[in-house]
């Protein structure tokens, strides 16, 4: 659960981040508007481009995730199953050996 917190958060730290950078670039720099347009447009197209790579990166690992989850979940399920047939076998012995005394 933290895990997935702290991939939010850098998420939008980055988006954050692109936009402050974008705002200074165009604050600061000395051109005509023919040309902060275009670098505007190619400054978002980039930066959708990095979001949606982030955006399939904590896709990819919240899959991972789930599937570890699974697999912890089943080992679990496993034991606990044998642990049951265990008392089963024992309870079953213990019975019969009440039953001959």
């Amino acid at each position: 659960m933290a895990e997935e917190k702290n991939v939010g958060g850098m998420l939008i730290a980055f988006l954050a981040g692109s936009v402050v950078g974008a705002a200074m670039a165009l604050l600061f720099a000395p051109i005509s508007g023919a040309e902060t347009r275009k670098k505007i447009k190619s400054a978002s197209i980039d930066t959708k481009e990095r979001a949606l790579e982030k955006v399939e990166t904590i896709k990819s690992e919240a899959s991972r995730l789930a599937e570890r989850g699974k697999e912890k979940v089943t080992g679990v399920k496993s034991q606990v199953q044998a642990a049951v047939e265990a008392g089963k076998e024992a309870y079953t012995e213990k019975k019969s050996e009440v039953a001959e005394e």
